[in-house]
């Protein structure tokens, strides 16, 4: 009799059954349906990214244009070691900036020219500017900032074809030599307090900040809007593009009507001659007298910058049916296009002018 060990030797190996057909196809659906969900969880999360990234960038853009616009308000007036205190405000011409916008010499108060100056979407800048400022996009309006630079530099480091500003600091100050400007190093004698250097010049400097229809314009527009800044540089004005995306710029202007370094009114356009109205945005005009522009731009102590910004890229999902409160200078329309928008403001005090008018 045999062994079970020895019956299970002799027995014959099964044959390993493989899958059906059915089983097979199955299998496969079953794989398809995993792959398109995939593929798709791939594709969402791609366009999700995408999206982000023009949130993102639009986001920045805004936010480092206010900050570009910010650091200048800021500085607008520094005049180096001159402190303007009597003086005479004249508005020049923004796109010509030379020795002649300040008078030391005028009687009975030297005169230079007003530290923050602006156009509204409606008004067309001067005849002198329609070559340096070209495709402004309609309705934005326009910031120009004047100082001096923040770097001073030997009367031997001046740059020729710059405009200069050097002050006076040898006692006793002549009346009407308490500071030149000018371009031709001839021209500055002026001495430091120990009467025996030279004194350091500072660049005089013009900044005209305003929206573009185009990043690159030419030889055909990109259609990217983008704030851009001309200045004076090497005696001609140079424009260059500072961020893209940014499609609008509108500011309210704060006025000191009493002189203590504090708004009291908020003006949309201090060019106006007409006493605002008694308003949210103007509530206490006061006895303040709105005749001469040159005297309420040198009035002005804080701006309230409104920008902007749209995506770079249209969305194809998205239909902008928002509209946007810009300031005074009132809620845009709806745009009813695929880009992304949004507005980003800040207040930003003008420093050297509020500051000097504040009491201790």
């Amino acid at each position: 009799m045999k062994s079970p060990m020895e019956r299970q030797a002799k027995r014959l190996p099964r044959m390993t059954g493989g899958f059906t057909l059915v089983e097979l196809m199955v299998a496969m659906a079953i794989g398809l349906f995993l792959l398109i969900g995939l593929i798709s969880l791939l594709v969402t999360t791609s366009q999700s990214r995408t999206e982000l990234d023009k949130t993102g960038r639009q986001i920045e853009n805004g936010r480092y244009a206010l900050q570009l616009l910010m650091e200048d308000a800021a500085h607008a007036g520094y005049m180096g070691a001159y402190m303007p205190s009597k003086v005479v405000y004249g508005a020049p011409d923004p796109c010509t900036p030379s020795a002649a916008d300040f008078d030391p010499a005028s009687t009975p108060d030297p005169t230079v020219p007003v530290f923050v100056y602006g156009y509204d979407g409606a008004t067309a800048v001067p005849g002198s500017c329609s070559a340096i400022i070209t495709n402004r996009l309609a309705g934005t309006a326009i910031l120009v900032v004047r100082r001096v630079s923040t770097t001073a530099v030997a009367v031997g480091a001046a740059a020729a074809g710059e405009t200069y500003l050097q002050t006076a600091a040898c006692p006793p100050i002549p009346i009407g030599k308490a500071f030149v400007v000018s371009s031709s190093t001839a021209d500055f004698s002026l001495l430091q307090k120990d009467c025996t250097t030279a004194g350091f010049l500072n660049k005089y400097m013009v900044h005209i900040y305003f929206v573009s229809s185009c990043n690159v314009c030419t030889p055909a527009s990109d259609g990217i809007p983008t704030l851009k800044l001309a200045e004076f540089v090497g005696g001609a004005m140079t424009v260059t593009p500072l961020t893209e995306g940014i499609q609008d710029l509108q500011m309210d202007f704060g006025i000191d009507t009493n002189g203590d370094g504090s708004p009291d009114c908020n003006v949309g356009n201090p060019s106006s001659t007409s006493t605002p109205a008694v308003s949210a945005t103007c509530p206490t005009p006061g006895s303040y007298t709105w005749s001469t522009p040159a005297t309420n731009w040198s009035n002005v102590v804080t701006i309230k910058l409104y920008v902007l910004a749209r995506t770079l890229e249209p969305s194809v999902d998205w239909t902008d049916t928002r509209t946007y409160d810009m300031g005074i200078a009132g809620v845009t329309a709806a745009f009813n296009d695929h880009y992304k928008r949004h507005v980003s403001t800040a207040l930003a005090r003008v420093t050297n002018v509020s500051g000097r008018r504040e009491q201790p």
